[in-house]
């Protein structure tokens, strides 16, 4: 069964009065996330990521297409 710390941090950043996650790909990436991939389904002790589309091309290609993943849907406004 797979283990999901209770706690991940997530980076977001304000894009059009938006909350949009931030690529998380080895802490450099900045741009806007579009997918959400699950790499502990394929490997032990690994979690979920938020990846961009360019970052989550080269990963599906280097697991050959076996990545698990789910597409990010952008929030509303956040005005109250």
């Amino acid at each position: 069964m797979l283990k999901l710390p209770k706690h991940v941090p997530v980076k977001y950043k304000i894009l059009n009065g938006r909350k949009v996650p931030v690529c998380d790909f080895e802490g450099k990436c900045k741009n806007k996330a579009s997918k959400e991939v699950y790499p502990g389904l394929l490997f032990k002790n690994a979690g979920w990521a938020n990846l961009c589309e360019k970052h989550f091309q080269e990963e599906q290609k280097r697991l050959k297409n076996k990545l698990v993943y789910w597409p990010i849907k952008l929030k509303k406004h956040l005005r109250s």
